[in-house]
């Protein structure tokens, strides 16, 4: 077994920490200069180990009993969050007791950060929230909306594609099933911005974090209210899902468990959808073929969702916690240990993946990509995200001919090592008659 511990840092990553356009850009560079070190790698400048190989990450995702999703934006993130709090007791100790409670709540063991039994009895209580029958009724509004949000830019020729369409589209379906009425849509893509706003970024400022703990009371706020008036008075709504979810044998959901949920299911219900809308119009546009192909065959486009959600992951990797001493790898792992689970690069991994780095429709394996984790964390979403992205790009391509990135197009990437998507994307075309 290895040195369980190195002291040197990793340099292949320090572009991609340092968030520098280019690398963040291409990601996938870095992940496979990793995956040429081996299947772990220890990562001094996150303190944690990088599993970078499908066959371990799997591994370690399928098995929660050793490796606990409790901190899964990793040791640094909580490090730098509990820094700035410091900062700001000391300056604002009324400031600090208002922003510890968006903390305490958003930390409360919920799905994501939730380990079995209570995970298991958790999406026990909310499986039905997103089940195949529910996600079918929701396939005809998502084709109506994809199709009053082209309205409203076909006729000028040209539109910032990622805020005018890859944005509102997931943004108002999960507001939608959150009950949240259409005049809230601003404040509710406020509130999911400044959530992510720490996620893979080491340079936050109290700013930033006052910003993003403010918003978190903000929610909690506002949906306390909403459970409190579907307990009363339940809707055909996800609330009224979670609020009223029984399993027997089961403890109901507490309200803090349901305010974790929705909070993780307002920033994974559309950032991640709006990365795979605005990745999967980059790659059509930026090959001809492929926009020909697809538009030719419509049968395609499943094919096609399923390998931009692999080739451009949007959550590029999520932390688990050792609880436990064990090898992984050849490598020691020290209970106590974070690991950084880089589902991106195993989504290119040619142990896995003929030929990872090229896009094929017709990819035979195509859905053993972990765009949306495996095993007990499987994302309750993953359902609603491909319709999503399929009657998305449907719609696009029934309206719209000849698109191409404007003339003056920049393409930047969030600032990000964990989320991974373009920040804006002007595009031009001419409206389908």
């Amino acid at each position: 077994m290895t040195d369980p511990a190195p002291a040197a840092s990793c340099p292949h990553l320090e572009p991609l920490l340092a968030l520098e356009p280019d690398a963040i850009r291409m990601s996938y560079r870095h992940w496979a200069e990793l995956r040429d070190e081996g299947p772990v790698v220890w990562v001094d400048q996150l303190q944690c180990f990088a599993v970078i190989r499908y066959e371990e990450i799997v591994s370690v995702v399928r098995d929660p009993g050793r490796f606990s999703s409790r901190m899964p934006t990793g040791p640094k993130m909580v490090n730098e969050t509990m820094s700035r709090l410091q900062e700001i007791m000391a300056e604002s100790p009324e400031m600090f007791e208002t922003l510890s409670k968006g903390l305490m709540i958003g930390s409360a063991p919920a799905l994501l950060n939730a380990d079995p039994p209570a995970h298991d009895r958790q999406r026990a209580l909310v499986n039905r929230a997103f089940s195949p029958p529910r996600v079918r009724r929701m396939e005809e509004p998502i084709r109506a909306l994809a199709n009053q949000l082209v309205d409203t830019f076909v006729d000028r020729g040209e539109c910032e594609f990622v805020h005018e369409f890859a944005v509102l589209l997931p943004l108002t379906i999960i507001a939608g099933a959150l009950g949240v009425p259409d005049g809230d849509l601003a404040t509710f893509k406020r509130w999911s911005d400044d959530f992510v706003v720490a996620i893979g970024n080491d340079h936050l400022s109290k700013d930033d974090l006052k910003r993003m703990l403010l918003s978190q009371v903000e929610f909690f706020d506002y949906f306390t209210d909403k459970i409190e008036e579907r307990r009363a008075q339940p809707q055909d709504d996800l609330i009224s899902d979670v609020v009223h979810a029984e399993v027997e044998g089961e403890e109901p959901l507490t309200t803090m468990e349901m305010l974790g949920m929705f909070s993780q299911f307002l920033v994974a219900g559309n950032e991640t959808t709006t990365k795979l809308l605005a990745s999967t119009m980059l790659r059509l546009i930026e090959d001809p073929e492929l926009m020909a192909t697809v538009r030719a065959d419509r049968s395609l486009i499943p094919g096609l969702i399923e390998e931009v959600l692999r080739l451009d992951t949007p959550v590029q990797g999520l932390f688990r916690v050792a609880d436990q001493n064990c090898e992984l790898g050849g490598v020691e792992i020290p209970a106590g240990s974070s690991l950084w689970v880089l589902y991106a690069s195993a989504n290119r991994d040619d142990g896995e993946f003929a030929e990872p780095d090229v896009l094929d429709l017709g990819r035979a394996n195509a859905k053993a990509h972990l765009a949306f984790g495996q095993g007990v964390h499987y994302c309750l979403g993953a359902s609603l995200a491909r319709a999503e992205g399929r009657i998305g790009i449907e719609i696009l391509l029934d309206r719209l001919d000849d698109i191409t990135l404007a003339d003056d197009a920049t393409i930047e990437y969030e600032p990000s090592y964990v989320l991974h998507g373009v920040r804006a994307l002007p595009i031009t075309f001419r409206a389908i008659s």
